[in-house]
């Protein structure tokens, strides 16, 4: 598994970019689906929130939401941390994760969103993390996501695209089997939306290799 760590370290210290909300896919993702999220309450968990653009917005008043974010940067959210320090228990909220283990127990979630975070990982990392993410939400639990289709712009610290996986629009509807997705044409930006099903079932049954 590539240093997932090294690599986003490296990224928050030396793109200034990633430290301003209008460059936030998960910001601008939630500001865009604000009247469906506000219908929506319960514990919320952002899978790569970064430095927590995404996860305060949807601490704000006008949603109902207990919210919680992981990321693979530990450096990203210590700037988080600092940065929402003001919020209650802000601390014990954002947690530093070491591979695609969530940790956090079965069904814990009514809302799970990850916001151009699985293009960055290898074919197998998207597998572990869609199945962590249908792990931990609630059953009749909301999964809100997107994903690039494009190469990134930015290469990382050892020359390697920052996006690991582009696939097609195609490929992506078929690992995550949405209820219902947009595109946007001009960011080559999938938005997927999905609920946990009854029973059994898992909530990602197209995942390669599942």
């Amino acid at each position: 598994m590539p240093d997932y760590q090294d690599i986003y370290n490296d990224v928050v210290n030396t793109d200034a970019r990633y430290g301003l909300a209008q460059n936030s896919p998960g910001f601008r993702s939630i500001l865009q689906a604000e009247p469906t999220l506000v219908q929506l309450s319960g514990r919320s968990l952002d899978v790569g929130c970064g430095v927590g653009f995404a996860l305060e917005y949807l601490s704000g008043r006008q949603f109902n939401f207990h919210t919680y974010g992981v990321d693979i940067s530990d450096q990203a959210i210590e700037k988080a941390k600092q940065r929402l320090a003001p919020m209650k228990n802000i601390d014990d909220r954002l947690k530093t994760i070491a591979d695609q283990r969530l940790p956090f127990e079965d069904d814990y979630f009514s809302l799970v969103t990850c916001f151009d975070v699985l293009e960055h990982l290898d074919e197998t990392d998207i597998n572990a993390t869609l199945k962590e993410i249908g792990r931990v939400l609630r059953p009749n639990g909301t999964f809100y996501g997107a994903v690039s289709c494009r190469k990134s712009g930015i290469d990382d610290k050892f020359g390697d695209n920052l996006h690991r996986t582009v696939r097609s629009i195609d490929w992506w509807i078929e690992a995550t089997r949405p209820d219902r997705a947009t595109w946007d044409g001009m960011r080559e930006q999938l938005m997927i939306w999905k609920r946990t099903p009854g029973g059994d079932a898992a909530l990602f049954p197209g995942v390669v290799g599942a």
